[in-house]
């Protein structure tokens, strides 16, 4: 009897047998529950700037824009996506890249999958972060931003904190 080889299996196997092996298959159940909400949140605020912002897929002087954006951030302390959120004045450009990074996540995630509502809460404050330049960093009209909102701060699982930053950001919108 022939031993299993899991490298011959990965040379030989195709893109599809691949995916279910890692479980990439779209059609697979999400791997996160309603439960793990509050968890994934703290996470990400806890996350680094450098690591989600730096891998999101940008070409020519934004990439070099970026990088002096972020270098300045560290400099200033602004690591985390807490540390970018909860800033009284937040670098401008860094709202700018997390709200387009939180975009392209909630395009590639399922709605209202436990990811999708997670990217799309950080959208969103990401551009209530923004303050005054909200209208310069986003489109959205005021009464969309204040109903999605009022959308976040319905969602249990957001913290005390991040609830907070929601009310300031939510009374200060001119609806």
């Amino acid at each position: 009897m022939t031993e299993f080889d899991p490298s011959k299996a990965v040379r030989q196997g195709n893109a599809a047998q691949l995916s279910k092996i890692m479980e990439l298959d779209p059609t697979t159940a999400d791997l996160w529950t309603g439960r793990d909400l509050p968890a994934m949140l703290r996470h990400q605020l806890a996350a680094s700037l450098e690591f989600d912002l730096g891998s999101f897929k940008l070409a020519g002087p934004a990439v070099r824009n970026r990088k002096h954006a972020l270098a300045e951030a560290a400099a200033a302390g602004v690591r985390s996506f807490a540390d970018l959120l909860f800033r009284p004045e937040p670098p401008f450009e860094l709202l700018k890249l997390s709200k387009e990074f939180f975009k392209a996540r909630t395009q590639v995630c399922h709605k209202s999958s436990p990811e999708w509502k997670v990217a799309y809460l950080f959208y969103l404050l990401s551009i209530l972060a923004a303050g005054e330049h909200a209208p310069t960093l986003s489109t959205l009209p005021s009464a969309d931003l204040f109903r999605a909102a009022g959308w976040a701060l319905k969602q249990t699982w957001v913290d005390e904190k991040t609830r907070e930053r929601i009310l300031a950001a939510r009374k200060r919108l001119p609806v």
